[in-house]
């Protein structure tokens, strides 16, 4: 079995897609495979200090053809594709957001890069959707895989009436709701902005909120509403495509993007609804949403996609 050595963007703002890779990384090393994360040369990775993980740090810039199997994030891919394909190197594609697959690159080299990738590993149907439209000839590479949550950190706590959400997510939009929710609120709710916390502080949050307003744009498959949803919120906003996949009631209601007039009105209905005591989330309304981001379901799809790379398609 060779090493699966991801390539990480060298951020260090909280970034959904950045976890994962080291969540899978780490993962794969406790079930019983060989795996590293690796960033640009020069990169300070301690820098990455909003969530905690034990995923290995591959510090230098040697890879090995016979050994190494490097999965390039679908916003890296650039020149690396082409320095891996010199090297005579395999390498697979990891998807977490359809829509950015045709950013920053030409179209003729994406295409090959594509065609050049052993495999494609996809985080949700609509991502697989999207590789259908744009590379139908690549379709046969998919691998499925997922991300879970950890429920002993996001997690029913005592509420307040607190909504929450995240203003770097739709700026814009998030800028015409929050004052014209906060005129029109009852005195004793608070809205609450997420922004320079690292996991602790957003999963204390979610905790003790009761909505979050989600601003999601094209996303793959969105992490904080799930984060949400876990720790008891009702969760209103955009799906950002991808979140359809989970997007039920009555723990979920959607919004169409820009629809500012209904995102405030259904945000509205459910503080009242709360407020009167008539709506609560039952352990039940989750149980879908439990065996969907489990870390049980997030090893069984890692274990299929050691066995593509290996070559073994049992």
């Amino acid at each position: 079995m060779k090493r699966v050595v991801y390539f990480c963007p060298n951020v260090t703002a909280p970034t959904g897609g950045v976890k994962v890779i080291h969540r899978h990384s780490e993962l794969i090393n406790q079930i019983g495979g060989d795996s590293a994360v690796y960033y640009h040369v020069g990169f300070n990775s301690n820098k990455i200090d909003w969530f905690g993980h034990n995923a290995v740090i591959k510090t230098d810039s040697v890879f090995n053809p016979d050994a190494d199997f490097v999965i390039l994030p679908e916003s890296l891919i650039f020149g690396f594709w082409k320095e891996l394909k010199k090297l005579n190197i395999e390498y697979g594609i990891f998807i977490q957001n359809g829509y950015l697959v045709r950013n920053g690159i030409d179209e003729k080299e994406l295409e090959e890069c594509y065609e050049n990738a052993s495999l494609l590993f996809c985080i949700s149907e609509d991502v697989i959707n999207c590789l259908y439209q744009f590379f139908p000839r690549q379709i046969h590479k998919v691998v499925r895989v997922t991300y879970s949550v950890d429920t002993n950190i996001f997690r029913f706590g005592q509420k307040s009436k607190t909504i929450a959400y995240m203003p770097r997510k739709m700026f814009e939009h998030s800028k015409l709701l929050i004052p014209a929710l906060s005129s029109r609120l009852p005195e004793s709710w608070r809205i609450i902005a997420i922004e320079n916390m690292n996991e602790a502080q957003v999963a204390e949050t979610l905790t003790h909120s009761q909505i979050f307003l989600a601003f999601s744009d094209f996303e793959g498959l969105p992490i904080p509403p799930v984060e949400a949803a876990l720790s008891g919120n009702f969760v209103i906003g955009y799906t950002g495509q991808g979140g359809k996949e989970y997007w039920n009631r009555p723990v979920f209601t959607a919004i169409e993007s820009g629809d500012i007039a209904g995102f405030l009105d259904a945000t509205l209905q459910k503080v009242y609804g709360v407020e009167n005591g008539n709506l609560n989330i039952a352990e039940g309304h989750l149980t879908f949403l439990r065996e969907l981001f489990s870390k049980e379901m997030e090893i069984k799809l890692l274990r299929m996609m050691l066995q593509r790379i290996s070559g073994d398609s049992r």
